[in-house]
């Protein structure tokens, strides 16, 4: 039987904390957002109740397992910048999760478009671009209706 050196050990210890440490505080950190009904047209709502204008409204559903509809939102604001934001309902936690792992699992610029993807309750909002002032004005109310 082999004794380790401190410096075995050290490194050891060294590897735990880089390698183990960070996604242990992942997993405890990261929660997920529970399935739970948001009731009414939450994108419409929050664009109303900030001033924002809805350009278009489309209904869509994606061609995704347990999606069940959804609409596509052109929304301006008032200096003129535009997104696009997409909305989809899934029948189960167990299909919109399936959802966030496929989006997630793509890299960005080979079949991953560049946007946000928001959860909340039943839905997936994705926000195309990301960094828009609409988003961040949306935010908020959006936020309102997760804790309703």
């Amino acid at each position: 039987m082999s004794t380790f050196s401190r410096l075995e050990v050290g490194l050891l210890i060294f590897l735990i904390i880089v390698v183990v440490l960070p996604f242990g505080l992942i997993l405890v950190i990261a929660e997920e957002s529970p399935y739970h009904q948001v009731f009414g047209e939450p994108v419409k709502e929050a664009a109303q109740a900030t001033g924002i204008t809805i350009t278009s409204v489309k209904d869509t559903t994606w061609n995704l397992p347990g999606a069940i509809g959804g609409k596509t939102y052109v929304l301006t604001d008032n200096a003129g910048e535009v997104v696009t934001v997409y909305t989809q309902s899934f029948d189960s936690a167990q299909s919109r999760e399936a959802a966030i792992r496929l989006y997630n699992a793509q890299p960005v610029g080979r079949g991953k478009p560049v946007g946000s993807l928001v959860v909340l309750g039943q839905h997936l909002v994705y926000v195309t671009p990301a960094n828009s002032n609409i988003l961040k004005n949306l935010a908020p109310e959006l936020i309102k209706k997760i804790s309703s």
